[in-house]
């Protein structure tokens, strides 16, 4: 996989503008193999570029588009984000300019009618329909479909092809009177992922989100919150069995929280220690970007032997925690914060704050390419970002500064 050249090749070319977290918006060759897009864009330096998924702002795809010459020009042609209809246009476009090339009339009219204009209601609902089609997490849809709905009801434009700046600044303003305010949060913040949001489904139809990313609301930037072994150590000090039985395989596993509801225990290998995440096709329920860990995380045998015993004490069922009619429990959470709430933990509580303590704890024993690898991140810059930062609180630390200091009078 080559970066995209901006040099006038008499030919067309097919390229993705993707986000890497720079102030522009590089453009990138596109592989194709098998008569299909090749999926993820990768540039020369070997960072991977995917269709947006989770709100995700950085290495995502914006755009497909068409480059060719024309009239001594280079014309850009957008192609939307759908990779199919992306590959079948730039097919139609390559015929017509070898056609031109050619000395043949064009297969497309030099002047076509306008199309219709798409209202905003019917493009959600395509967009519904399309993101469902593409197999994403019902979490993901949710979030998409919450933003893009909310967008629809605040904006007065009839079609998505109208929507300017304006559209967009009244649609913060819609959100920060209508947003219920959480006791922990950052507005900003979930304001930037309706905007996100919004703008994979402008995309979606061609169009660029006319509201770049630097005229947002500005985010507080936190950093990465997790649990001290001293916190943990003092909620399983009054938790039950069950309640340890959750602690710990957070704690072990590292797992995101859906992973752990529809989680089974013969995920586990007992045999050879060690548990991966796979998809429940009987509940409907897939992995994220539908890949396990890349490898198998290595369990402690006080973890495996607590394990067997909660598998040997719930009897028949094959999930791990099932709920009281014996479904995947999606409610895990209120175990940890009834347990947080018996030891007096004040702040926040999140199964996430475990898999966060889960990574810090691998990448100091065994670095950090090995908690992306048990994290199951793609790529370690997300690692790194997600990880806590809490070396200065070591009694290490302490000393050093001391040391320091210690020149200087009263």
């Amino acid at each position: 996989m080559i970066g995209f050249s901006l040099s006038m090749e008499a030919k067309v070319v097919l390229a993705a503008r993707v986000k890497d977290g720079s102030s522009n918006k590089p453009v990138l060759a596109v592989e194709i193999k098998n008569r299909a897009i090749v999926l993820p864009v990768v540039r020369k330096d070997g960072r991977k570029f995917v269709l947006p998924v989770d709100g995700k702002e950085q290495n995502v795809i914006v755009y497909f588009l068409a480059r060719y010459p024309e009239n001594g020009k280079r014309v850009s042609r957008s192609l939307g984000l759908d990779p199919g209809a992306a590959y079948t246009q730039y097919l139609q476009i390559e015929q017509d300019f070898a056609r031109k090339r050619a000395g043949l009339l064009s297969l497309v009219p030099e002047k076509t009618v306008p199309r219709p204009p798409t209202s905003l209601q019917a493009a959600a609902v395509k967009f519904n329909q399309d993101v469902t089609a593409q197999g994403l997490k019902k979490a993901s849809i949710r979030g998409y479909m919450d933003a893009v709905h909310a967008f629809v009801m605040s904006c007065r434009k009839d079609s998505i092809e109208d929507v300017d700046r304006d559209d967009m600044l009244a649609y913060v303003r819609w959100l920060r009177a209508n947003l219920q305010k959480r006791k922990f949060g950052d507005q900003n913040h979930t304001i930037r992922t309706r905007l996100r949001n919004v703008g994979t489904f402008l995309n979606h139809f061609g169009k660029v989100n006319p509201l770049p990313t630097k005229s947002w609301p500005k985010g507080t930037r936190r950093n990465p919150d997790r649990y001290s072994l001293g916190i943990v150590n003092q909620m399983l000090k009054v938790a039950n069995e069950n309640e340890k039985d959750l602690i710990q395989f957070f704690l072990n596993t590292g797992f995101r929280d859906e992973e752990g509801a529809y989680a089974y225990y013969s995920d586990i290998n007992f045999k050879a220690g060690t548990i991966n995440v796979h998809e429940k096709p009987e509940y409907g329920w897939s992995t994220k970007n539908h890949a396990q860990r890349a490898q198998d995380i290595v369990l402690s045998k006080a973890f495996l032997k607590r394990m067997k015993a909660r598998r040997d004490r719930n009897g028949s069922s094959k999930l791990i925690f099932p709920s009281s009619v014996g479904k995947p429990d999606m409610h895990l959470v209120r175990i940890l914060q009834t347990v947080a709430e018996k030891a007096k933990i004040e702040g926040r509580v999140t199964l996430h704050k475990m898999r966060r303590t889960f990574g810090s704890l691998v990448s100091k024993q065994f670095g950090l390419e090995q908690a992306r690898l048990w994290l199951g991140h793609a790529d370690i810059a997300t690692t790194q970002r997600y990880i806590a930062a809490d070396e200065m609180v070591s009694e290490y630390s302490k000393k050093q500064v001391n040391t320091m200091f210690e020149a200087l009078g009263d």
